[in-house]
């Protein structure tokens, strides 16, 4: 358990995720009870996307988020250590930051928000970062091999002031940092991963301002990151601009030869279904996502569908279903209006919006509503799909921690 616990330090400070809202009357499980909830999040993916690739081999799959799912860490070996702590299955298992293959290979590409903007983002060229990384980690293994430990996220220790005010100060600000260190290492690897095997990477940057919004753009070229930039923080359901960064006058039916892309995953602002087709329609973007529902309610037909796979300059694009695993929502199309937390089971919890619940990824009933999502996709003629709110499992985790 001292393990576990020394594991878990340096992962809990930069887990994004917060159990805010704890399900009524809920109480957790004993530690060797906890699911691995990486490993089922992996497999409904895993699944999703491998019965679409056997219905339809040129089908795009992109996911967003879901970093940890790509490369072993330090969270799933504390699982490893509690569930099998006499390593009966230790040949079996998968060593510390190794790639799981299956999952990656299921997959073209996976959106990371904030690589060039936002408190998290990347001050140098990724080639550089990554390898860096890949530097200090053999430092790290050459000196574990002679009894020498280190973190893999160096630990500021205080005081620093006798100043009680300073202190608080200093010591936010160094979580910080290493919240940000932290993420970032989980991001190279994935990074590095999919890359290794072929796959694309995208970026999502909502960027203070315009200069900034420019300058992420750049920063994407530089990085072969194709980018979708916006001031603010607000939801992607702005009107597209008709000439996107880096247009691409080319056909595009993979999204490892895109060069820019458009999500759109709320069409609110956009009035009626018709003016929202027409928005996205005259513009040059390689790759669009958008939801299989105008305002939520008006389902996009084939003929609409249609008319967005080809750019204004008369090229084909792809264009891609949103599609969230990780939570449900009161205002999508299979939403049933009796539905509430713990009605039907694999709505866990609220979530910190309203209308927004948790979901179970272990409920098979969920699993199925997901399924029928992903069949109902391909029957309109998506080209693909990006599959979103995937990180909730850090959420799980947060809410039942290891270490009790």
């Amino acid at each position: 358990m001292k393990m576990v616990s020394a594991l878990l330090g340096v992962l809990l400070l930069a887990s994004p995720a917060v159990a805010l809202d704890r399900p009524r009357d809920f109480i957790p499980p004993r530690p060797e009870l906890i699911p691995n909830f990486r490993e089922q999040t992996r497999t409904v993916v895993t699944e999703l996307a491998s019965y679409a690739k056997r219905r339809n081999p040129n089908f795009q799959v992109l996911m967003r988020g879901g970093i940890e799912l790509l490369v072993k860490g330090e969270a799933e070996i504390a699982w490893d250590e509690l569930h099998d702590p006499a390593g009966v299955n230790f040949i079996k298992r998968l060593p510390l930051r190794a790639a799981f293959r299956p999952l990656i290979k299921a997959l073209d590409g996976i959106v990371i928000d904030g690589l060039a903007c936002g408190p998290y983002r990347f001050d140098k060229p990724l080639a550089e970062v990554i390898q860096a990384r890949k530097d200090l980690d053999a430092e790290l293994e050459h000196e574990r091999l002679q009894g020498i430990h280190r973190p893999a996220v160096p630990l500021q220790m205080g005081p620093f002031s006798n100043d009680p005010k300073v202190e608080l100060r200093k010591a936010a600000e160094i979580k910080q940092m290493q919240m940000r260190a932290e993420l970032q290492r989980r991001e190279i690897y994935a990074i590095d991963a999919m890359r290794a095997d072929g796959r694309n990477v995208l970026a999502v940057e909502r960027c203070a301002d315009q200069a900034e919004v420019e300058a992420a753009y750049r920063v994407g070229q530089r990085d072969r990151v194709p980018t979708f930039a916006k001031a603010g923080n607000g939801p992607l359901d702005e009107a597209p601009r008709a000439h996107p960064a880096f247009e691409n006058p080319v056909e595009v039916m993979t999204v490892a030869n895109a060069r820019n892309w458009l999500p759109i995953l709320r069409s609110d602002r956009f009035g009626t279904k018709g003016k929202f087709i027409e928005a996205i329609a005259n513009t040059n973007y390689d790759v669009v996502v958008v939801d299989v529902a105008h305002r939520s309610a008006d389902l996009l037909v084939k003929a609409d569908i249609e008319r967005l796979k080809f750019k204004k300059l008369g090229p084909r694009r792809l264009v891609l279903a949103v599609m969230p695993i990780g939570r449900a929502f009161d205002w999508r199309w299979y939403w049933q209006k009796d539905w509430d937390v713990g009605n039907p089971p694999f709505l866990f919890a609220h979530d910190d919006s309203p209308g927004v619940f948790i979901t179970d990824l272990g409920n098979a009933d969920w699993k199925g509503v997901l399924g029928k999502y992903l069949a109902g996709v391909m029957d309109l003629g998506f080209d693909g799909v990006m599959f979103d709110d995937v990180g909730t499992y850090l959420w799980f985790e947060e809410l039942m921690p290891l270490d009790g």
